[in-house]
């Protein structure tokens, strides 16, 4: 990924609360949708639409599993955008 492209994601990962609390919350273990809701008390279709789009840029890949009780974890790419985040200034 380029770096413009790279920067794409991560301004399109901080434009949404939600996106962006779930990311931090599937880079601390692996999740499912029912959780990720209740820690984020919000509502399962929000998170699910959220991972979706997470999902789309690369950043976190189901594990196996029907779709509510599937979990989902960081990838890789994932893990840089937390470290590129906690490099931004505030």
């Amino acid at each position: 990924m380029s770096l413009n492209g790279f920067g794409r994601v991560v301004s399109f990962v901080s434009r949404s609360e939600v996106r962006s609390h779930v990311l931090e919350d599937v880079l601390r273990g692996p999740r499912t949708p029912s959780e990720l809701a209740s820690i984020e008390n919000k509502h399962v279709s929000h998170v699910s639409r959220a991972l979706a789009e997470l999902r789309a840029q690369g950043l976190v890949e189901p594990m196996s599993g029907e779709s509510r009780k599937r979990y989902y974890r960081a990838t890789e790419l994932g893990f840089l955008m937390a470290a590129t985040f906690e490099k931004l200034p505030r």
